[in-house]
C-alpha cells in the first residue's frame, strides 16, 4: 500500500509540472508564420520575406512561411539583464558579439562559411526598454532569398 501510494504520489506530482510548464502560454516559443508581426514578437524559427530591405529603426516584419522565400530567420534571442536600459552603444555592441558568437555556434560550419549568410538584429530603445523589451533578436539574412531554413547544427 505505501508503494502504491508514494508512485500516486509521484505520478500527480509529475503530472502538475506537465501541466505548468507545458500550459504557461510563452508565445515566443511559437514562431508566427505569416503576415505583419512587431519586431518584439519576433520567436526564433519565424521567417520574414524583407529582412535585407530594413534599417535602423525597425517596428515590424512581413513573416513567412519557411517554405516560401524568405531573406531572413530568427535563429536565437538574448536576454540584456538589468534594470536601467544599459545604453545603446552597450545594447549594439552586445548584439554585434552575441549574435555573431552564436551563429557560428548554431550554423553549420559550411552554411557559416556561406557568403550569401549574413545577420542583423533588433534591439531594445530606451522607449521599448520602458515597455519591458530587454531582448536583442537576431535573424540570420540571406542575400539570395531561399526556401529552407538556416542549416544549424
Amino acid at each position: 500500500m505505501k508503494l502504491l501510494t508514494s508512485k500516486l504520489v509521484l505520478v500527480s506530482v509529475v503530472l502538475v509540472v506537465v501541466l505548468l510548464v507545458g500550459c504557461g502560454g510563452d508565445d515566443k516559443a511559437k514562431p508566427v508564420t505569416s503576415g505583419k508581426v512587431g519586431a518584439k514578437d519576433l520567436s526564433v524559427g519565424t521567417c520574414v520575406s524583407d529582412a535585407n530591405s530594413y534599417v535602423g529603426d525597425v517596428t515590424t516584419f512581413d513573416a513567412v512561411e519557411c517554405a516560401k522565400r524568405h531573406d531572413g530567420e530568427v535563429f536565437t534571442i538574448i536576454a540584456v539583464a538589468g534594470e536601467k536600459y544599459p545604453g545603446l552603444k552597450r545594447v549594439i555592441a552586445k548584439g554585434q558579439r552575441g549574435c555573431r558568437a552564436r551563429l557560428r555556434r548554431q550554423a553549420t560550419a559550411k552554411a557559416f562559411r556561406d557568403r550569401q549568410l549574413g545577420f542583423k538584429f533588433v534591439y531594445p530603445t530606451t522607449t521599448s526598454w520602458a515597455q519591458d523589451d530587454h531582448e536583442i533578436t537576431c535573424l540570420a539574412t540571406f542575400k539570395k532569398p531561399r526556401t529552407a531554413k538556416l542549416a544549424q547544427r
